[in-house]
C-alpha cells in the first residue's frame, strides 16, 4: 500500500504547484498574521488600514480561524497596514494599492511579556494547529526539574519515571525511539542502554525556548525514523533588542521533601549585527517521600552551561554558533537494576538562516551539528550489592556506555503564489554507540578476593545512520488549507563483527540457521506520507482532518542487544536482538474540531491507528541468561514483529470567566492493543482529566491558580510483559506568584496538597521488589526571580 500513498501525496504536491488562476479584488490589501515564534495562524487579530494621505476614515477588520483578513474597495494611494493582538507586540507596514490590484501583506507577531522570553509548550494531533501554550513563567510554574514533567501538563502527552530525573516522554502510547526528540534542530537519543537518560534529559527546562509535539505522522520535515515527535527550541538570541549590551535574569528556588534547590542564570545582549546570550544551572536534589511515608530514593546533581552567539550578515541573513556542556553525577534510579554514577554531554552546532519575508525563497536554513554523551553506572546502593537482602553472592556490576552522534540539516521555503507556501529539504545523522557491562561474583563475601570476572558487550560498536529528503505544500483550495507531505529515507544499521559473541550470532535469529557476521548489517529504503486538511465552518469554528503513515526502524537495543534488559517490558528479564527485524510502519488518521471566541476556546480530536510489524516480544527458551540472577527468573525474551492498534483523543476548553478569572477542564483516553501477545499494549494510560482556576487581574502583577486532577485505575495491562494494574487518584495543586518590582518576581505553592499516596501508571517497576515506582507526596516550593 506504499505507494499508493507516496503517489497520493506526490500527486498533491504536483497539483499544488499549478498557479492559481483566479482573479484578484481591485483595491485591496489582504494577507495574513501568524506567531512569529511558531509560524501558527493567528485568528481575531484586529486588522487597521489608514490612508497616508487623503485623510479618509481608517478601515478595520479581524483575522478568521487560518489567520487571513482583507479589506477591499480601497481607493489608489499609500497606506499603512497595522496588525495588533493582546499579549504579542504590534507590527504595521506601508503598502501602495493601485487599481485593480490586490498588496498582500504577511505579518509574524512576536509573544510581548514584561522581563521574561516568551516560551511556547504545543501539543497538537498536526502540525498545523495549536493545542496548548505556556509562557516562560508558565515553565517556573511548573517548578520542573525536569523537561519529561512539562511533558506531563500535556494532554495525550506523558513521561515514564525511572528516577528523579530522566522522565522518558511518552505520546499516545507511543515510547522510546518510537518518538522522535529534536534539540535546536539536533537529532538526539540517550547514551544509556536502559534509558535512564531520556533524550531530553540533557537540557534543562530553564535553557527552554518552546516545546512542540506532533501526536502522529506529521512531523515528517523534523526528521525520519519515528511514528511521532518532539521538538525543542532553547532560549533565542534575538530575543533582546537591539543595542542592550547586557541583560538577563538569576532564579533560585526550593523544593520541600525533595530537599532539592536550584539555581539557573542568563546573561545576553545585543548590538547592530552581533549577538550572545550564556545560560547556566545548577540543581540538585534529595531523597523524596510518598504519601505515605516511604522513602524512595532520589538523590541527583545536575550542573549545566550552554553558550550562543550569533551575528547578522545583513537585514535578512545570519550566521549562528552554538554549544553546551552538562553534567550530572550520583543519580538514583529506582526503576533501574543500577544507577548512574555520572553523565558527560558535550554539545556543538554551526547554523546560518536566510529569511527574506518576500519574493520566491522565503526562507533558507542550513546547519551541521554534533554531541557526545558518556555514561557509566553500577549496582552500588543496590541489593546485588551486598550479601545481607540478597539471596546470593554479592555482585559488582557496571555499565559504560557512550553515543556520538553528527548530523545536519537544509531547508528552504518557497512561495510561487500567494496561497501557496512550499518547504522542500534534506536532513541526515550518524550514530556510533557502544556499551559494555563487566561484572564480578564476590567471593566469601570479600570484594578484595579474585572472584569469577567477566566483561561482555551490551551492544558491539553499533551504527546507525538516516539520511532523507522531504517536501512539503500548504494550499488553499477554496476556504480548505491543504499540507501535503512526502518524505524518502535511506537507512544502514550494523555492528562491530569482531565483537560481536558467538553466543549472539547462533540465537539472535532461530529457525534460520545460525548468523553470520555480514547478517548484522541492514539497509531500508523507507517511504512516508502525510496530508491534513483544516476547513473553517465559521468564524469560530475550524474542523481539521489528517491521516499518514510513518516508518520507524529498530533500535541499537532491538537489534544488537546480547542478553540486556528492554524498554518494552515492565521486567528485569534479558533479552536478545535480532537484527533482521523490519521496521515498524504506523498508519494513522485525525479529526480535530477547535472553536474561539471571545472568552471561550474549545478543541476536541481523536485518532486511531494500527501499527504493522509492531516492534514486541517472544519467548526465548533456548537463551541461556547472562547473569543467572534471581531476579531474572523470566525470560530470556527476544525482539520480534508483530501488529498493534491504538486508538483515544482528548479534549480541552477554557472559559473567561470574569475579566480576570479563568476556568479550563482537559482529559485524555487511549486504549491499544498488542494482537501478537492478544493483551493490551505497554504503557497504555488510563482515562485522566484536570480542572483548573486561576486568578490574574488585567495588570498581571499576581495570580493565583489551583488545579485538580483525576486518574482512573488501569486494570487494561499486558501482564505477559509484566506490567500490573494502578488504582486511580486525585490530586490538588496550588500555586501563586507576585511581581515585587525592580526586576524582582516570587512565586511559590504546594503539590500534591492532600498528600496522596499514588503510582503513575506509566512508571518503571522497582526490579527487585516489583512495584512501581510511587510519585512524590506532598512538596512545598518557592522560587525569587530577578531580571535586570
Amino acid at each position: 500500500m506504499d505507494r499508493y500513498v507516496v503517489f497520493a501525496c506526490i500527486s498533491f504536491i504536483v497539483f499544488a504547484l499549478i498557479p492559481a488562476a483566479a482573479a484578484q479584488p481591485s483595491g485591496a490589501v489582504t494577507g495574513r498574521v501568524t506567531n512569529g515564534e511558531t509560524g501558527r495562524p493567528l485568528p481575531s487579530v484586529n486588522v487597521i488600514v489608514e490612508s497616508t494621505g487623503d485623510g479618509a476614515q481608517p478601515r478595520g477588520t479581524s483575522t478568521g480561524p487560518q489567520g487571513r483578513f482583507a479589506v477591499d474597495g480601497l481607493a489608489p494611494g499609500k497606506y499603512v497596514v497595522r496588525a495588533r493582538f493582546v499579549g504579542f507586540a504590534p507590527r504595521s507596514r506601508e503598502v501602495e494599492v493601485s487599481a485593480a490590484e490586490s498588496v498582500g501583506v504577511q505579518f509574524a507577531l512576536a509573544p510581548r511579556t514584561v522581563g521574561l522570553d516568551a516560551v511556547e509548550v504545543t501539543a497538537a494531533p498536526t502540525v498545523s494547529e495549536t493545542a496548548e501554550q505556556l509562557r516562560k513563567a508558565d515553565i517556573q510554574e511548573a517548578n520542573p526539574r525536569d523537561g519529561g514533567e512539562l511533558l506531563r501538563t500535556m494532554s495525550g502527552v506523558s513521561a515514564v519515571r525511572r528516577g528523579p530525573v530522566g522522565l522518558d516522554p511518552v505520546v499516545r502510547g507511543l515510547r522510546s525511539r518510537q518518538v522522535g526528540v529534536y534539540v535546536d534542530g539536533m537529532r538526539t537519543f540517550p547514551a544509556g542502554p536502559a534509558r535512564m537518560d531520556s533524550p531530553l534529559s540533557h537540557t534543562g527546562p530553564s535553557t527552554m525556548q518552546s516545546i512542540e509535539v506532533a501526536k502522529g505522522p506529521y512531523a515528517l520535515t523534523w526528521g525520519g525514523g519515528q511514528l511521532s515527535a518532539i521538538r525543542v527550541e532553547t532560549n533565542d538570541l534575538f530575543n533582546v533588542a537591539r543595542g542592550e549590551r547586557l541583560s538577563g535574569q538569576l532564579q533560585t528556588g526550593y523544593d520541600s521533601n525533595f530537599g532539592s534547590y536550584d539555581v539557573t542564570g542568563t546573561v545576553s545582549g545585543r548590538s547592530d549585527a552581533f549577538a550572545y546570550r550564556v545560560d547556566g544551572a545548577y540543581r540538585t536534589g534529595n531523597d523524596y517521600e510518598t504519601g505515605d511515608g516511604t522513602s524512595v530514593p532520589a538523590d541527583f546533581l545536575n550542573r549545566e552551561l550552554r553558550a550562543k552567539v550569533g551575528y547578522k550578515l545583513g537585514d535578512n541573513q545570519r550566521l549562528t554558533a552554538g554549544g553546551g556542556y552538562q553534567r550530572q553525577d550520583d543519580v538514583d534510579y529506582p526503576g533501574r537494576l543500577l544507577n548512574a554514577q555520572f553523565f558527560k554531554t558535550g554539545r556543538a552546532r554551526l547554523g546560518y538562516e536566510y529569511a527574506s519575508g518576500t519574493g520566491l525563497v522565503r526562507s533558507v536554513e542550513a546547519k551541521a551539528y554534533g554531541y557526545q554523551t558518556l555514561h557509566t553506572m553500577n549496582n552500588e546502593g543496590k541489593v546485588t550489592y551486598a550479601s545481607e537482602n540478597f539471596p546470593g553472592p554479592p555482585l559488582r556490576v557496571a555499565v559504560n556506555a557512550d553515543i556520538t552522534t553528527l548530523g545536519g540539516r537544509v531547508v528552504t521555503q518557497l512561495a510561487p503564489s500567494q496561497d501557496l507556501r512550499l518547504k522542500v529539504g534534506a536532513d541526515g545523522y550518524r550514530a556510533h554507540r557502544d556499551a559494555e557491562r563487566p561484572f564480578q561474583v564476590v567471593k566469601n563475601g570479600d570484594p578484595t578476593t579474585p572472584g569469577f570476572y567477566e566483561s561482555k558487550q551490551i551492544w558491539p560498536g553499533v551504527v546507525t545512520a538516516d539520511a532523507g529528503v522531504f517536501a512539503q505544500a500548504t494550499r488553499l483550495l477554496g476556504p480548505v488549507e491543504a499540507t501535503g507531505t512526502v518524505r524518502a529515507d535511506m537507512v544502514w544499521a550494523g555492528a562491530d563483527e569482531e565483537q560481536v559473541t558467538d553466543v549472539y550470532l547462533d540465537i539472535a535469529k532461530p529457525g534460520n540457521g545460525a548468523l553470520d557476521a555480514d547478517a548484522l548489517d541492514r539497509r531500508e529504503f523507507n517511504v512516508s506520507g502525510a496530508l491534513m486538511l483544516t476547513a473553517p465552518l465559521s468564524e469560530a469554528w475550524t474542523l481539521s482532518a489528517g491521516g499518514g503513515t510513518a516508518v520507524r526502524s529498530a533500535s541499537a537495543l532491538e537489534r544488537y542487544a546480547d542478553r540486556f534488559p528492554s524498554n518494552k517490558a515492565q521486567t528485569s528479564a534479558e533479552f536478545i536482538g535480532n537484527p533482521r527485524l523490519d521496521p515498524e510502519r504506523s498508519w494513522q488518521a485525525d479529526l480535530e474540531l477547535e472553536a474561539r471566541y471571545d472568552r471561550v476556546s474549545f478543541t476536541a480530536g481523536g485518532f486511531a491507528r494500527r501499527i504493522s510489524n509492531y516492534i514486541t516480544l517472544q519467548d526465548a527458551p533456548d537463551v541461556e541468561p547472562m547473569l543467572p540472577l534471581p531476579i531474572f527468573a523470566e525470560g530470556p525474551f527476544r525482539y520480534a514483529n508483530g501488529t498493534a492498534t491504538f486508538y483515544g483523543g482528548e479534549m480541552s476548553a477554557s472559559v473567561a470567566v470574569l475579566r480576570s478569572l479563568t476556568a479550563s477542564v482537559s482529559g485524555s483516553y487511549l486504549w491499544g492493543k498488542n494482537l501478537e501477545t492478544d493483551q493490551p499494549a505497554l504503557g497504555v494510560a488510563p482515562l485522566s482529566g484536570d480542572i483548573g482556576v486561576r486568578y490574574e487581574p488585567p495588570q498581571g502583577r499576581f495570580y493565583i491558580e489551583g488545579t485538580l486532577g483525576g486518574v482512573t485505575e488501569q486494570d487494561r495491562v499486558a501482564s505477559v510483559l509484566g506490567e500490573t494494574p494502578t488504582e486511580g487518584y486525585v490530586t490538588l495543586d496550588l500555586r501563586g506568584g507576585l511581581a515585587v518590582g525592580r526586576g524582582i518576581s516570587v512565586e511559590g505553592g504546594v503539590t500534591n496538597l492532600t498528600d496522596a499516596d499514588y503510582v503513575n501508571h506509566l512508571n518503571a517497576k522497582n526490579p527487585y521488589s516489583g512495584t512501581p515506582i510511587p510519585e512524590t507526596g506532598r512538596i512545598f516550593f518557592a522560587g525569587v526571580n530577578y531580571a535586570f
